[in-house]
């Protein structure tokens, strides 16, 4: 009985953009890359924002290796 439960902060798209500044494009593309979570609501999406303040924190993951695949696709030297 004594233990609770933590549901996530979630916002609409266009309220994550606002907190950020951001355009609600960039939020919507980390959305459907998977950089950040999110579900479908009916025809909203609602951004999990603990997800979004974590990528912010951490940045973008950046370039890829050289031994690492993306996609199938293995980098090249140039």
């Amino acid at each position: 009985m004594g233990d609770s439960v933590r549901y996530p902060v979630m916002k609409s798209v266009k309220d994550a953009a606002a907190i950020y500044n951001l355009s609600p494009a960039y939020i919507r593309r980390l959305c459907r890359t998977g950089k950040v979570r999110f579900v479908n609501a009916g025809h909203r999406w609602l951004v999990n924002m603990d997800s979004l303040c974590k990528y912010f924190e951490a940045g973008d993951p950046g370039s890829v290796g050289q031994d690492e695949v993306v996609g199938g696709i293995r980098r090249v030297a140039r």
